[in-house]
């Protein structure tokens, strides 16, 4: 109340001391004679803006702000945790990764001991095998070669019986000639 006494007696002494004689220009907020009223009026109209801002739009508006805080710390602690969950996901999955990946490397590091083992194994055999007939080729070699020196010997003695036959009456043995080539 005692701003409102200040107000009105700022407003009331200057317009009666400078309102006096005056008439009016043709614009009623330039005449000086009625700046009380309209200097009432403007406080009144303030007071009355002031209680409805701070009885019914402010209060509104803190508590959408609020709202609206709270909401925001809810989404980001949501997302917090999101977060936490895909990067514990994504560290338990680079785990995985890595545990198929050396699993892999022992199972190929195992197949190919055991791919070299049967190769070495397979080729040994194969190689014994090889061997094997080799020797019994050779054996089959040198008994064809026996029989074949023999047969040569023997077609050799029929050929030099039958030469020396048609020159000589008397032919000589089969011993007789054999010793005479050898």
């Amino acid at each position: 109340m005692k701003l409102l006494s200040k107000i009105l007696g700022v407003t009331f002494i200057p317009t009666i001391v400078l309102a006096e004689g005056q008439k009016s220009a043709g614009l009623p907020q330039m005449d000086i004679s009625t700046f009380p009223s309209q200097l009432f009026w403007l406080v009144v109209t303030f007071l009355i803006l002031y209680v409805f801002m701070s009885k019914y739009v402010i209060p509104s508006l803190r508590t959408t702000i609020e709202e609206r805080k709270d909401k925001i710390l809810g989404d980001i602690n949501e997302a917090e945790a999101v977060n936490n969950q895909a990067s514990s996901s994504l560290k338990e999955y680079d785990d995985k990764l890595n545990a198929a990946s050396n699993r892999s490397s022992e199972i190929i590091s195992s197949s190919k001991e055991e791919s070299s083992k049967y190769i070495s194994d397979l080729k040994s055999k194969s190689d014994d095998k090889i061997n094997k007939m080799i020797e019994e080729s050779m054996t089959r070699i040198k008994l064809q070669q026996k029989e074949s020196e023999n047969q040569v010997k023997q077609a050799t003695l029929e050929a030099v019986k039958s030469i020396v036959s048609k020159y000589i009456e008397n032919v000589p043995s089969d011993d007789e000639i054999s010793k005479k080539l050898n």
